[in-house]
C-alpha cells in the first residue's frame, strides 16, 4: 500500500467512524459547467436576498480560491442522513422542515469535522471543512464524487438514502483516490417540479429561490408577496414538498441511533403558531436555542406565523 492509499483509506475511516452514512472523493478542480451555471443563475437575478452568493461566485466555483484552499488537490465529501419517522413536528398549526426539527445541523457536523482537518493538518496538508457554512458546492461536489446525482428538484439523491442528507466537504492539498460520479436517474419523472405549491422550478434543476417556500420563510426580508403567502399554505419554516413526492426518498429509514443528533424536540410540538407570536426577543432566543430555527430570527418566524394563521383561516370549512 501506498502512501496515498494508506492516507484515503484513514480519512474515509474517520468520516466513516464520524457517522457519514456514505464518504466520496473528487478531484479539486475548476467547476464547469456549474461555475458557468452558476453565473447564469446570479445573472438572472435567482438568488434573491441571498447577495453573499454573487460575492463569493468565483470561489465556489474553485475551491482552489485563495479564498478557500490555495493548491487543493481533493475534495472529500461525506453524506449524513437525517430521515426519521415522518410524524408532524412544529409550531402548529405551521410545519417545520424535515432537516429543521432536531439539533443544528451545522454545530453537529462541525464539531466532527475538525477532527479530520486536524488529521489531515498533523500529517503535512492543509484542510477546511465546510457545512452549508462555506461558498463550496456541496451538492456538486457529491455529484463528482459518487455519492449521488442531483434531481430534478436540485436535491442530491443519495441511493439507498434518498435525498434526507446532509453534506459536509473537506477541502485539502493532500491527495486522495478519486471516486468515479454515477448517472442521474430521474428519467421523465417529474414529481418534484409539479409538487411545488409556488411553482419555483423554471425547469429541471432550475431553481427561482424568490419563489421557493423555504428561502421565503428563512432568508427573505421583509414582507412575503401576497400570491406566495397565499400558496405556503402552513409552511412556517422551510418546505419538503419537492422531497416528498421523490420516489428515491420511498427508502426505509436509517438506523434511529445514526440519526439521533437530529431526532425532533419537543418543543416544536408544544408551541403553537399564536404563542409564536407572543414571544418576545429573549423568549425566542431560549425557544430556538441550539437549532436551524434560530436563522430565521423572530421577526421573520412572526411573519411566517401570521401567514401560516391566515392561511389556515381560509381553509376552514364554511358551516
Amino acid at each position: 500500500m501506498n502512501d496515498v492509499e494508506a492516507l484515503d483509506g484513514e480519512v474515509r475511516r474517520r468520516m466513516e467512524e464520524l457517522g457519514f452514512a456514505r464518504v466520496g472523493i473528487a478531484r479539486a478542480e475548476a467547476l464547469e459547467p456549474e461555475g458557468a451555471q452558476l453565473r447564469a443563475w446570479l445573472a438572472a437575478g435567482r438568488q434573491g436576498q441571498m447577495d453573499w452568493m454573487e460575492r463569493t461566485a468565483d470561489v465556489r466555483a474553485d475551491p482552489r480560491h485563495p479564498g478557500m484552499v490555495e493548491g487543493a488537490v481533493s475534495v472529500v465529501v461525506g453524506a449524513f442522513p437525517y430521515a426519521r419517522e415522518a410524524d408532524r413536528v412544529g409550531p402548529a398549526p405551521g410545519r417545520v422542515a424535515r432537516y429543521a426539527r432536531g439539533r443544528d445541523y451545522h454545530n453537529v457536523l462541525s464539531k466532527r469535522l475538525r477532527k479530520v482537518v486536524a488529521f489531515l493538518r498533523e500529517r503535512g496538508h492543509e484542510a477546511r471543512f465546510s457545512v452549508d457554512s462555506r461558498p463550496v458546492l456541496e451538492r456538486a461536489w457529491a455529484e463528482r464524487a459518487g455519492l449521488g446525482f442531483v434531481g430534478k428538484n436540485s436535491c442530491l439523491i443519495v441511493p439507498g438514502l434518498g435525498s434526507h442528507v446532509f453534506l459536509a466537504t473537506v477541502v485539502t492539498t493532500a491527495a486522495l483516490r478519486v471516486d468515479a460520479p454515477i448517472k442521474r436517474r430521474c428519467g421523465t419523472c417529474r414529481a418534484c417540479l409539479d409538487a411545488c405549491p409556488t411553482d419555483a422550478f423554471v425547469g429541471p434543476r432550475e431553481l427561482d429561490a424568490r419563489r421557493c417556500i423555504s428561502y421565503l420563510t428563512i432568508e427573505h426580508e421583509g414582507p412575503i408577496p401576497p400570491e406566495h403567502a397565499d400558496q405556503m399554505g402552513d409552511w412556517i419554516f422551510g418546505c419538503d414538498a419537492c422531497q416528498d413526492v421523490c420516489p428515491y426518498n420511498r427508502t426505509s429509514l436509517p438506523d434511529p441511533a445514526a440519526t439521533e443528533p437530529f431526532a425532533p424536540h419537543r418543543r416544536f410540538q408544544d408551541v403553537d403558531a399564536e404563542a409564536l407570536l407572543a414571544m418576545d426577543e429573549p423568549t425566542y432566543l431560549r425557544w430556538a436555542e441550539g437549532s436551524p430555527l434560530r436563522r430565521a430570527g423572530l421577526e421573520r418566524m412572526q411573519r411566517n406565523a401570521r401567514i401560516v394563521l391566515a392561511n389556515g383561516k381560509r381553509r376552514l370549512p364554511v358551516v
